[in-house]
């Protein structure tokens, strides 16, 4: 009988061990996923949105002050860090995990080009959760947006922006394959510099003039950023702001914002709107107006403030005419976004609209 109850309690025990092993693991690994809650501030000054809007008589409505602080104290919070600030992790998403051979070919170069980056692939789904998770205590004004918008391209622009702000690291879309290292893209004399974030020139123009909106622009299918970065949040909320602004103007909830709307969406969740804010979060920093004259035609990367910025070789090659003098691609960038095509049809619609409407006017006059 003795025995009987000791081979009981062995196969209990045998039972127990293996399920108290996974248990633990799960809870390690849930509280790895948690997110720790970031200051997150959501002021902006006027001068952003002025720079950005289209013309119109209408109002720019601004996003409501919280108790967060100033973009200045945010600077000083993240003053005397390093390169090292920005994680070797490469962010992605697509409208589900089911993503073509060609696209994880291209994703698949970020770890196997740089050993030690990690990847995550955010869905939809996924990216709404990351948001909420992240967002809704300190900015339930972000969740709202992105919950809303009904157009993909817009939401994807504004997921990358608030994903690296959220975690920091290295965003790049599905398309762009990593030819070279993440060690090498910082020159040895930046290496100890503060480096909030890095970008490339999609568009190398030089200075028009102070009346003229910057030319050049800077790409967002590849950009890095430490966590919390103050020049990312600036574009956030810019792009907030422009959202207001054009549901306000078109007497619409963000929801009801439509692709005939908008003037281009770069203008709106785009690298243009990304270019002017950076540059508005720079000019702050340093306290001038920060515009091409900083870094039109330079042949080597390039810190202006805390945001590096590499020359058009750097991740827009092609774009830029393969230019031989300016080093090595670090990025491929094969053209596959699927949202030019909705957004030529937009346009036709719209003028085929603005034709129609001039149409009736001529005939009423």
């Amino acid at each position: 009988m003795l025995a009987i109850a000791n081979l009981s309690n062995s196969r209990v025990l045998r039972l127990i061990v293996p399920i108290v092993v996974i248990l633990s693991l799960v809870c390690t690994l849930y509280a790895d996923w948690k997110p720790v809650q970031k200051i997150i501030p959501s002021s902006i000054p006027p001068s952003v949105v002025s720079a950005i809007s289209d013309p119109s008589p209408a109002s720019t409505p601004q996003i409501s002050e919280k108790a967060s602080p100033s973009k200045s104290k945010f600077h000083d919070s993240i003053a005397n860090t390093s390169i090292s600030n920005i994680p070797d992790k490469a962010w992605h998403s697509a409208k589900t995990d089911d993503i073509s051979e060609t696209q994880r070919k291209w994703v698949n170069s970020w770890s196997s080009t740089t050993p030690q980056c990690r990847q995550e692939l955010l869905t939809d789904r996924s990216g709404e959760a990351f948001v909420r998770a992240y967002y809704q205590e300190t900015r339930p004004d972000i969740v709202e947006v992105i919950e809303s918008l009904s157009i993909p391209i817009l939401r994807a622009d504004l997921l990358r922006y608030l994903i690296v702000l959220a975690e920091g690291g290295y965003w790049s879309d599905l398309d762009v394959t990593l030819e070279k290292p993440l060690s090498e893209w910082v020159p040895a004399e930046y290496k100890d510099r503060n480096i909030d974030m890095i970008v490339g020139l999609e568009f190398d123009f030089a200075y028009r003039g102070p009346e003229a909106e910057v030319a050049s622009q800077f790409c967002n299918w590849v950009f890095a950023a430490q966590p919390s970065s103050c020049n990312l949040l600036v574009i956030v909320n810019t792009v907030i702001n422009k959202l207001e602004e054009i549901a306000k103007t078109n007497k619409v909830s963000i929801s009801g914002i439509k692709l005939e709307m908008l003037r281009d969406v770069v203008n709106v969740t785009g690298p243009k709107i990304m270019t002017i804010a950076i540059l508005e979060s720079l000019g702050q920093l340093l306290g001038r107006t920060v515009d091409d004259r900083d870094f039109s035609g330079i042949k080597h990367p390039k810190l202006v403030g805390d945001v590096l910025i590499m020359p058009g070789v750097s991740f827009a090659a092609s774009q830029n005419g393969f230019p031989t003098d300016q080093g090595d691609a670090l990025v491929t960038h094969h053209y596959e976004g699927s949202w030019k095509q909705a957004d030529a049809e937009a346009k036709e619609r719209k003028k085929q609209k603005e034709q129609e409407d001039h149409g009736v006017q001529s005939q009423q006059g």
